[in-house]
C-alpha cells in the first residue's frame, strides 16, 4: 500500500505491486482512469503522492490488474540520478532531475483529467463567490486571472480556484482550491504555490451557481467600463476555454448553457487588479446578492 507521508488526504483501497522489480498502480480522479508504472516502491510513492495533491485528494485508488487504465504513464530512474518519464501512446516524453520529472507528471496528468472528466466540464478559469454566486473570470495561463483571484480573496470573496473552473451538468461550479499559483518576477514563489489562507482568505468546500462571467484582460491605465453581453455570446466567449470542446463539445456545450444561462455577462478591459476586485465585489453586492 502506498505511503503517502504529509499528504492530507489518504487514498482509499490498497496498490498492488508487481511486474518484476516494477511497481504499478492505479487510480481513479473525476472519473479518469490512470495507471503509473515505476521502478521502485519509493518513486511510486512520491509519484501517488503528487498526483493525489494535484487532483486535490480526489485520487481513488483502484487495482490496476482488473482495470483497464485509459491513461498509462511510466517513470523509471537513471545511474547518474535523472529519471525518464513517457505518456504511453503519445508523443510526450521527459528526462531530467527528479523536481523536473514530477512537475511533467503533474502536469500531463492535470491535462489528461480536464479533457476526459466524467460526467462534469474544466473550463480555464478563476474562480471566486460573494453572496453564494460565484464570479467566473476565464482565461489562459498568463492572462492575469490569479491575479485578480488573489485580489478578490483579499477583499473578502471565497475562494474556488485560480485554474479550473469545475462545471456539472446541473449549472454549478465546484471548487478546485489548489495552492494559488502567485508569480514574482516571472518565478513562481514557491514550487506548492500559496495557500489561499497566506492571503488571509477561506477555501470553498461546496458547489454554488454562476452569477457573473467576467472576460477581461490587463491593460495599463485602463478604466473597468464593461458592456454586457447575451448569454448567447458569453457562452462563444467562453468556449475557447473549455477544455473537453475537442473530446466531446455536445456534452460540453449543454453544461456551459446550463452553467452561463442566468449569468451576468461582462466584457472589458482593466488597470490594476486591486481596483477590479473592489468594483467587482462592489457590483455583485448590487447585483448578486438581492
Amino acid at each position: 500500500m502506498l505511503e503517502l507521508g504529509n499528504s492530507e488526504a489518504q487514498p482509499s483501497g490498497e496498490v498492488r505491486f508487481f511486474e518484476g522489480d516494477n511497481v504499478k498502480f492505479a487510480f481513479e480522479a473525476y472519473g479518469v482512469s490512470v495507471s503509473v508504472t515505476a521502478d521502485s516502491a519509493d518513486l511510486g510513492n512520491k509519484l501517488f503522492e503528487v498526483a493525489n495533491r494535484a487532483m486535490l485528494g480526489k485520487c481513488k485508488v483502484i487495482d490496476p490488474s482488473l482495470v483497464k487504465a485509459e491513461h498509462e504513464f511510466l517513470l523509471s530512474s537513471r545511474k547518474d540520478g535523472t529519471y525518464d518519464f513517457t505518456s504511453v501512446g503519445e508523443y510526450t516524453t521527459g528526462s531530467g532531475g527528479l523536481r523536473e520529472t514530477l512537475e511533467l507528471f503533474v502536469r500531463i496528468l492535470r491535462i489528461k483529467v480536464s479533457q476526459f472528466a466524467k460526467n462534469c466540464v474544466f473550463v480555464h478559469a478563476g474562480v471566486v463567490s460573494w453572496g453564494k454566486k460565484a464570479i467566473l473570470i476565464p482565461g489562459n495561463s498568463g492572462s492575469g486571472k490569479t491575479t485578480l483571484v488573489a485580489e478578490c480573496v483579499k477583499h473578502g470573496a471565497l475562494y474556488f480556484s485560480d485554474e479550473y473552473a469545475v462545471l456539472s451538468p446541473d449549472g454549478l461550479v465546484h471548487p478546485f482550491a489548489r495552492a494559488l499559483s502567485i508569480t514574482n518576477g516571472g518565478r513562481k514563489w514557491s514550487e506548492d504555490g500559496i495557500p489561499v489562507e497566506t492571503l488571509g482568505g477561506r477555501a470553498a468546500t461546496e458547489p454554488v451557481e454562476i452569477g457573473a462571467v467576467v472576460l477581461t484582460r490587463h491593460e495599463p491605465g485602463a478604466k473597468w467600463q464593461p458592456e454586457r453581453l447575451t448569454p448567447g455570446n458569453g457562452i462563444i466567449e467562453v468556449i475557447p476555454h473549455t477544455i473537453p470542446m475537442t473530446i466531446d463539445a455536445d456534452f460540453s456545450l449543454q453544461v456551459l448553457k446550463s452553467a452561463i444561462s442566468r449569468a451576468i455577462i461582462l466584457k472589458g478591459v482593466r488597470g490594476e487588479a486591486s481596483d477590479l476586485a473592489e468594483e467587482l465585489l462592489s457590483f455583485s453586492n448590487k447585483e448578486l446578492t438581492a
